[in-house]
């Protein structure tokens, strides 16, 4: 049959074109909850205990469907082995379901890519629907229970051997590269069986479209996900916040769902997809890809620009109070896409068109917590470039504006020349990580300020911000003073001059004074007092205006950083490593946050 087509890849894209009119036909067997296509492998290298396993794990799933029938989950099953089929359409009929299997040969090859071309039979041309739980939009749901071991779509799948040799990386490679798009939309759930599952590949295949890892014994837990994605759904709608402090969210669904019992597990399963609400809540993707990465108006801070929350802004917490990174200029005039370093991101007004500024430009960096490059990222060419001088010359700065999960991002350099590069694709790095504290990024920051200053006051519009706005969004450390070091940092005396035998009630103390002498001095200190270590370990109280202003950031968002002046020097606070940086030296420093300061 494949001689008919081209490729194994256009037969398998018209395979899921017909199974999409099969799914489409039987709606009325359909359930109304959540869309769930299972891809099972029955291929011979799980082993007769691993096809036992995957079995298993399989009827645990749809039993505990059959347990929540208000939740009228939609299932279908695709089988993987010496057939790739549907082996059931769309339905909630479970107990037909949970048999599905009884008369499933094991054996043969594992075409798992076969599998998920035709997955799309289950997904596209109103196959499937997209369940809506109050705010969140819950696409189709992928689950693989598997080894994770692809081998050819184009051999012959009768073969009853599935041997080590039949596993090839360019096999590997075709799934990765589908499954990166059908990702973005469409989440999968890995379940490891067998005698040696490729965990690599299924993390990846997980981490890739926002999915995870289930292993078997946590099939039934992992059943009641539609029913907690729900309670996300509904806790959400109710608080409105961004927040995703555990304990307050915790505390939050106690009293909200006074009569309901959740496990341990499943108040994890909660506050999970609720830290995950940016997926479920974000814009639709094809309203999106009509302005991707666009750079149309030159009134606008070009793309890469760091901007915070501005003068006009309306949209509640979307921010989480932190800032974002232009991405996109759109297509309406008078609004650009931001997507918030918590992943979040959407559209907002900005400039003349409207006369209204929703964002306003900022130079905080995109600090990495547990990422290896995010959005928002200076990076320069890395060990493998290969691009000639596209990004505009060795030592020159770009920002990333787009991360793949296939190890692809996209860079938009200094020059204004935007394009895709790997980090990490195929083992290749065309780029590197830029310190954003080195005078070079800070100058590329700047200059970016400078841009964005020079094209608003050309302009005849009111100006988004003050002069002193600007002089607070650029660098707080003056480019032309970076080269000078400050000596002795971590080496103030606070010490106050008093006269022997005279007592008094001191009601406040100026900390930046170097020349005050102390007997014995009582410190006030704040409920809630932030200190820094100096360079001889020696721990250091914040002044009180300063303290109050990093307690402020701190109750928005304790990720967050904050620039404060100490003895005349600036500094980086970034609460989420528990560190300042020198702007100046760049040397590094521990802080830490004394609850109940006031009472030692």
């Amino acid at each position: 049959m494949l001689r008919k087509f081209g490729s194994a890849e256009e037969f398998w894209q018209a395979q899921a074109s017909f199974e999409a009119i099969k799914n489409r036909q039987l709606r009325y067997q359909h359930g109304q909850g959540v869309c769930n296509i299972f891809i099972l492998d029955t291929s011979s290298s799980l082993g007769e205990d691993g096809f036992k396993e995957m079995k298993e794990t399989f009827i645990s799933i749809i039993d505990e469907y059959a347990k929540y029938p208000a939740m009228d989950e939609n299932v279908a099953v695709i089988v993987c082995g010496k057939t790739v089929r549907f082996q059931r359409y769309y339905s909630n009929h479970y107990e037909d379901i949970k048999h599905c299997l009884d008369e499933v040969e094991f054996g043969g090859p594992s075409p798992l890519t076969a599998a998920f071309f035709l997955s799309v039979g289950a997904i596209t041309n109103g196959a499937s629907h997209t369940r809506v739980m109050n705010e969140f939009k819950i696409h189709p749901r992928l689950i693989l229970i598997s080894d994770g071991r692809p081998t050819s779509i184009t051999d012959d799948f009768s073969i009853t051997d599935d041997s080590g040799q039949m596993e090839r990386e360019e096999d590997k490679h075709l799934l990765l590269q589908f499954t990166s798009q059908l990702g973005k939309l469409h989440p999968f759930f890995c379940i490891p069986v067998g005698r040696r599952p490729d965990l690599t590949l299924l993390n990846f295949l997980c981490s890739q479209s926002g999915g995870k890892i289930v292993y078997p014994y946590e099939a039934r837990q992992f059943a009641k996900y539609s029913r907690n994605t729900k309670v996300a759904a509904m806790l959400f709608s109710k608080r409105r916040t961004e927040s995703t402090d555990k304990e307050r969210i915790l505390m939050t669904l106690a009293s909200e769902f006074p009569q309901w019992e959740f496990s341990d597990k499943d108040q994890d399963d909660i506050y999970e997809i609720y830290s995950k609400r940016p997926m479920l809540c974000s814009m639709d993707e094809r309203k999106f890809e009509k302005h991707s990465f666009e750079e149309r108006d030159p009134q606008m801070p070009t793309l890469g620009t760091r901007v915070r929350r501005g003068p006009d802004w309306m949209w509640k917490e979307q921010d989480n109070y932190g800032p974002g990174t232009v991405i996109a200029h759109s297509n309406e005039d008078g609004w650009l896409f931001v997507e918030w370093d918590t992943g979040n991101y959407n559209a907002y007004r900005y400039g003349p068109v409207l006369n209204k500024y929703d964002v306003k430009c900022c130079n905080e960096p995109r600090i990495l917590c547990n990422e290896s490059i995010a959005t928002g990222c200076l990076v320069t060419r890395g060990p493998d470039w290969e691009w000639d001088d596209q990004d505009g010359g060795m030592g020159k700065i770009g920002c990333v504006l787009n991360v793949q999960g296939s190890g692809i991002v996209l860079v938009r350099w200094q020059h204004g020349f935007i394009s895709q590069y790997r980090f990490g694709s195929n083992g290749k790095f065309d780029l590197e990580i830029c310190d954003p504290f080195l005078p070079e990024a800070i100058k590329y920051i700047e200059d970016k300020m400078q841009n964005v200053a020079h094209a608003v006051f050309s302009s005849n519009d009111t100006q988004p911000f003050l002069q002193e706005d600007l002089e607070n969004t650029c660098s707080p450390v003056k480019y032309e003073k970076l080269e000078k070091k400050t000596e002795n940092v971590w080496k103030p005396r606070h010490v106050l001059h008093v006269t022997k035998g005279k007592y008094f009630k001191n009601k406040e103390v100026d900390m930046s004074s170097s020349d005050i002498e102390t007997d014995r001095l009582n410190i006030s200190y704040a409920k809630k007092q932030w200190f820094w270590k100096d360079g001889e370990g020696k721990w250091n109280p914040y002044s009180r205006e300063t303290n109050a202003r990093i307690n402020k950031c701190h109750q928005r968002d304790p990720k967050s950083t904050v620039v404060v002046s100490v003895n005349n020097t600036s500094y980086r606070i970034v609460m989420a490593k528990n560190i300042q940086i020198n702007l100046a030296t760049r040397e590094i420093s521990e802080i830490k946050l004394v609850e109940d300061a006031s009472n030692s």
